[in-house]
């Protein structure tokens, strides 16, 4: 009896929640909750039938006597079966099967006349004389969503299941792919030689990507044997090669190759792409393109986005933590190098520092032998604060706090930064040679955040010869201590042979810190021989027109200063400037007539007292705001 009414009672959740699996919450009377929500019907005691796959005992003991019969030493687990129906052969021409499905066909009504062609399954595609359909990894593409459940979900998938499906027909040489043509297959007439490609692969390992993360080396050699194996690789792969060599090899004609096919590399949109553009990014900024690199690396961070990698949905579906840990790495790289090479065109980064859903990178991981544990994490914490420093002192200009507050706090960041850093990653402490190179970046780039909180007020005090208060002199302090640290750093990494021209951040952060080093050297002249020693480290930079200009600058305004006669221990800007005004004619006039008007020199001291001092001369741009002491403003 109990049973009955068991079997009679009605269930309490509609149909579709049962479904869902979702908690059915309704009114006394009407539809439920979800139901109102979705617009849908709410059924109550709906029949329900088993799905096609639930089967009864007695069908199941049948199916397995069966098969038996047939075959006795059949194993009827779930991972026999699968080997069992793998192993099946098609049925032979003329066998009962066969013939018997023929003979049905010619009494069905429904299927059409083949005209004498022959319907039956043989003439089907078989296994062995179809291309294979399946997709890697398909469950990638796949969002859970509130229930845990894998669904699809909306654009994000769409694109990952796109990129799946083309990298499956490209590897497909059988199939009719319009992406065939992005794999080097057509590439075969022109590799660099394999030596030389080696030892520029040692050095871009030591150099660039122990610096900043964009391969991992183990791959990036098998990568190597299959191109040279003669083997079908990705366009993207191919693009990494020759980047590699044109980069360390120095080789103009890799570059040219790899340079044809970035059309084809963006058109593959995977993660070896969002690779092959960082380098591409890198190699541009060598050559004096700095422009031309940004923009395609925004191209590369969008691809990279299209993946997720900037949300945790992103690789919450890898089963391996490695590979996990390596898109990471990518992602953070990726936002590193966008902060610095917005910072060298002073312009605002495509992936804003408030992008926080990403975890820094693992301290434990090691995927160099040239980068020391915690590196990784170090240097992208540090270039979140680098990007907060350039859009908070730089480019928010809606910022309530006052500049000296703002400078305090973010001073403060950089310092507990330091403070948090891993002892064995201090210069202070003993570090492998093979760190050296790694470890001196964290301290240039720590001084570089303190030079740039500190750069407004630098040029304040060359500018202003009025008293300034407490919160002035310590941010002045902090500024002139960090290019000190910095300006010796590269001494060490000059001697010892570790600086580069091959990767421009090397550049980048010598400029910076000689143009420090000069600004101060106005304000104090015990200073000018320090910039006199920086002068060959200077030199190295001679592959950028900034940098080798800068190098011609400073010698010309030390070699005047020598032939000068300076009255005051101290030189005014006034001095400073016509020093600046005759460099700058003697280059013009050795680069054509100087019978032009316009290439007069001009002396400054005739201009008057209202003379104000351009700030685009200290490269700060027309929107930097500076503020003098006196009756325009003030700084406390």
């Amino acid at each position: 009896m109990a049973s009955d009414n068991r079997q009679r009672r009605i269930a309490l959740s509609c149909e579709g929640c049962r479904q869902r699996k979702a908690k059915c919450t309704k009114p006394r009377s009407g539809p439920c909750h979800r139901c109102i929500r979705l617009g849908k019907e709410c059924l109550l005691g709906a029949p329900a039938a088993p799905p096609y796959y639930h089967t009864s005992k007695e069908r199941y003991d049948l199916m397995v006597s069966v098969i038996h019969h047939f075959v006795p030493s059949a194993d009827v687990s779930t991972e026999g079966l699968r080997q069992f129906v793998k192993n099946l052969l098609p049925p032979m021409e003329g066998s009962l099967s066969s013939t018997a499905h023929t003979e049905a066909s010619k009494t069905v009504p429904w299927l059409p006349d083949s005209s004498g062609k022959d319907v039956s399954p043989m003439a089907l595609p078989t296994p062995e004389n179809s291309p294979s359909c399946v997709v890697d990894d398909v469950e990638d593409t796949l969002l859970a969503d509130a229930m845990n459940i894998p669904r699809f979900n909306g654009s994000s998938s769409w694109i990952a299941l796109n990129a799946k499906i083309v990298c499956h027909l490209s590897t497909n040489n059988n199939s009719l792919s319009p992406f065939n043509q992005g794999y080097s297959s057509r590439n075969a007439e022109y590799l660099p030689d394999r030596a030389a490609l080696e030892r520029a692969a040692v050095l871009f390992f030591r150099d660039i990507n122990s610096v900043i993360f964009i391969l991992d080396q183990e791959k990036f050699y098998v990568w190597l044997d299959d191109v040279y194996g003669e083997q079908d690789v990705s366009t993207s792969i191919l693009v990494i090669v020759y980047l590699v060599m044109a980069l360390c090899g120095d080789e103009a004609s890799s570059f040219e190759i790899a340079r044809s096919y970035i059309n084809d590399v963006i058109e593959e949109s995977s993660l070896n792409s969002v690779r092959a553009i960082m380098l591409m990014t890198l190699y541009r900024q060598t050559r004096d393109e700095c422009s031309l690199g940004w923009v395609i690396l925004g191209t590369g961070i969008r691809i990279a986005q299209s993946f997720g990698l900037h949300q945790m949905i992103g690789y919450t579906q890898d089963t391996s933590v490695y590979r996990a840990e390596v898109k990471r790495r990518i992602w953070w790289s990726l936002c590193e190098l966008d902060q610095w090479t917005s910072c060298m065109l002073g312009r605002p980064p495509a992936i804003g520092y408030t992008e926080g859903g990403v975890p820094l990178p693992s301290p434990e991981l090691n995927t160099t032998a040239f980068t020391p544990p915690g590196y990784a994490t170090a240097s992208a914490a540090l270039g979140c604060l680098i990007g907060q420093i350039s859009e908070q002192m730089y480019t928010d200009k809606k910022n309530a706090h006052s500049e000296e507050k703002l400078s305090s706090d973010l001073v403060q960041r950089v310092e507990q930064w330091r403070r948090e850093l891993p002892r064995h990653l201090n210069l202070e402490s003993t570090i492998a040679p093979s760190f050296v190179r790694t470890t001196s970046y964290l301290g240039l780039k720590y001084n570089y955040a303190c030079m740039l909180i500190g750069r407004p007020y630098l040029t304040h005090s060359v500018l202003c010869n009025n008293t300034h208060g407490a919160v002035f002199s310590s941010q002045l302090e902090i500024c002139e201590r960090a290019n000190s640290d910095s300006v010796n750093i590269l001494h060490n990494l000059y001697t010892q042979g570790l600086l580069v021209s091959s990767l421009y951040f090397d550049t980048y952060l010598i400029l910076t810190t000689a143009l420090i080093l000069y600004i101060r050297s106005v304000k104090k002249p015990s200073l000018r021989e320090d910039l006199r020693s920086f002068i060959p480290i200077l030199k190295m930079c001679s592959r950028s027109k900034v940098g080798q200009y800068a190098a011609d600058h400073v010698q010309r305004y030390l070699g005047n200063l020598q032939t000068t006669t300076v009255e005051s221990n101290t030189a005014n800007m006034a001095d400073f400037f016509q020093q600046a005004s005759t460099i700058s004619q003697d280059r013009l006039s050795a680069i054509g007539d100087s019978d032009d008007p316009s290439r007069q020199e001009i002396n400054i001291n005739e201009l008057g007292d209202d003379f104000e001092l351009p700030l685009e001369y200290f490269e700060f741009g027309q929107e930097f705001n500076i503020r003098f002491c006196g009756v325009n403003g003030a700084m406390d």
